[in-house]
């Protein structure tokens, strides 16, 4: 097992499975453009070849699918189901939730239990402004839909100040009806945040955040685990948020989490570029992949940060 000085290891995987959007979300591209996938994206054998290979030498016990969004790429079940087969403690997925109802029987099948679908507002016009793409209506029947198959949702949401500010509360009422869980995460300074006055002019702190909660709910904060990303807090009588605060209360001494691209590259930290090619260890036998995925590895876990400082990558090439 590779562990570092500060008792972080490997033991979740985000596997990006194409760089391509159905949105083109403010906080993640400049221009309104959606993304497209990358070049030389593997296939869902190779990825899941190295997904196998990666478990094998670290241990990993969770794997997450991101994107992009992971469900608009014809890959997406292949790979889906191959993931369901791995002797993993947890399989889940990060998706805007567009295509949910059209990915119903996919989802079924895998035996998959918790998503996550990334929704920053109520209001169709803000959701058309924000997202510059999708339905509104069709990604709610989405997430009614998924409740009612019992598979466990939570709501990603990224509050700013100008742009969404006043759906904070809506946001956290819909989801407490529902025993949604709400997940605020901070405004990161990614991409081509990571020197535009956009982002100052939009963060919104985690105080920020609970002090707006607080005018209208009494909340108590209780104990996550190790390496969770995300601060949580307790409404009595009524459910649990969280926050992902990755600028006012950074988790990065207690982060296990290694990201793998669409296009066979490892990440250790998502606030660093730098990265290493592993596309190539699909073609090799396992007895050379493996010493070579090691030595990847220990590097990658050296490239982790003490406190998150902003990257100009993109996120949706290596996923949330």
């Amino acid at each position: 097992m590779i562990v570092d000085k500060l008792g972080r290891r490997f033991n979740n995987l985000r596997v990006s499975l194409t760089a391509a959007c159905n949105y083109a979300c403010t906080y993640c591209v400049p221009n309104g453009k959606r993304l497209m996938k990358a070049q030389n994206e593997l296939s869902a054998p190779a990825l899941l070849k190295l997904t196998e290979l990666i478990q094998e030498a670290t241990g990993f016990e969770k794997l997450r699918m991101t994107g992009g969004d992971p469900l608009v790429t014809p890959k997406f079940e292949a790979f889906l189901l191959g993931v369901a087969k791995l002797p993993l403690e947890d399989f889940s997925l990060t998706t805007n939730g567009q295509l949910l109802l059209a990915k119903e029987d996919v989802l079924r099948a895998s035996g998959i239990k918790r998503l996550n679908v990334s929704l920053d507002t109520l209001n169709p016009l803000r959701f058309k402004q924000i997202a510059r793409g999708g339905d509104l209506e069709t990604v709610l029947a989405g997430i009614e839909r998924m409740l009612a198959l019992g598979i466990k949702i939570k709501i990603n949401m990224v509050p700013m100040r100008q742009s969404n500010r006043q759906d904070i509360l809506p946001l956290l009422d819909y989801c407490l009806e529902r025993d949604v869980e709400l997940r605020f995460i901070e405004l990161m300074r990614m991409g081509h945040l990571k020197a535009d006055s956009t982002y100052q002019n939009e963060f919104f702190s985690m105080q920020q955040l609970l002090d707006e909660i607080a005018s209208k709910y009494t909340f108590e904060r209780t104990d996550a685990p190790f390496d969770s990303t995300a601060v949580r807090f307790n409404i009595p009588d009524a459910g649990t948020f969280g926050i992902i605060a990755n600028e006012s209360e950074p988790f990065c001494t207690s982060c296990t989490r290694l990201r793998l691209s669409s296009d066979g590259y490892l990440y250790g930290c998502l606030s660093n570029a730098a990265r290493t090619y592993v596309g190539d260890l699909v073609d090799e036998p396992k007895h050379r992949a493996l010493p070579r995925l090691q030595k990847i590895l220990l590097s990658a876990l050296g490239d982790k940060q003490l406190a998150f400082q902003g990257e100009t990558t993109v996120m949706k090439f290596i996923g949330g």
